[in-house]
């Protein structure tokens, strides 16, 4: 199976035994051994995935490297993060997603069928959309992030409240609803800025950056 290693935080190497890594458009800075490369289009995803991203303007280009040797990756200077995936759901922003591999199914879901319309409200407070991309099965995913992205443990007792333009993703059996601050001082010019947190509940982990869009 492809081996992941960070060689610093804003570079990764992805090791190929005769088999298949996706990575965004334009993120691969060097490679080593018999390896091709090629523009990809469903990346583990179907048919009606792809026809939903494009309708919704909400794709990402990646590109397909299939070989045996090593590719190292990087993109824009920003932090890169390897998430494994052991059974469970990886959701990540589209525009966060670096690298993955073919061991993953790839798709995408609604933000409305994570809590209705509190998931369409918080696609619409990050900026990020309706649309978040998802990852299943047993592999790796690297992520970026601006800063070292963290990851914070959500359990039952413990939920966590995060500013919806630094959330990455999220991983485990987590619900999300949004919390509003919204008072007197919020419109009078007086108020935090921070008018809207999204609550994270339940048992799994929210990934996070460290500035906001």
């Amino acid at each position: 199976m492809p081996a992941y290693q960070q060689i610093n935080e804003k570079m990764i190497e992805v090791k190929l035994n005769n088999e298949e890594v996706f990575a965004k458009k334009g993120a691969m800075i060097s490679y080593q051994g018999e390896v091709a490369f090629s523009r990809s289009f469903l990346a583990g995803q179907g048919v009606q995935t792809l026809a939903m991203r494009a309708a919704t303007n909400e794709g990402y280009s990646l590109m397909l490297a299939k070989g045996s040797g090593s590719v190292y990756y990087a993109y824009d200077g920003l932090f890169v993060t390897i998430i494994p995936v052991r059974g469970d759901t990886l959701y990540v922003e589209s525009d966060n997603v670096l690298a993955f591999d073919a061991r993953l199914t790839a798709g995408t879901m609604f933000l409305g069928n994570q809590g209705g319309l509190q998931g369409i409200v918080r696609g619409a407070v990050s900026g990020q959309g309706l649309f978040t991309s998802t990852f299943q099965g047993t592999g790796e995913v690297a992520i970026l992030s601006d800063g070292n992205a963290i990851g914070l443990p959500v359990t039952p007792d413990v939920p966590v409240f995060v500013d919806p333009q630094a959330y990455i993703g999220h991983t485990g059996q987590l619900s999300s609803a949004i919390v509003t601050d919204l008072n007197w001082k919020t419109f009078v010019g007086q108020a935090s800025g921070e008018s809207y947190q999204v609550k994270f509940s339940g048992q799994g982990t929210v990934y996070i950056q460290a500035s906001e869009r």
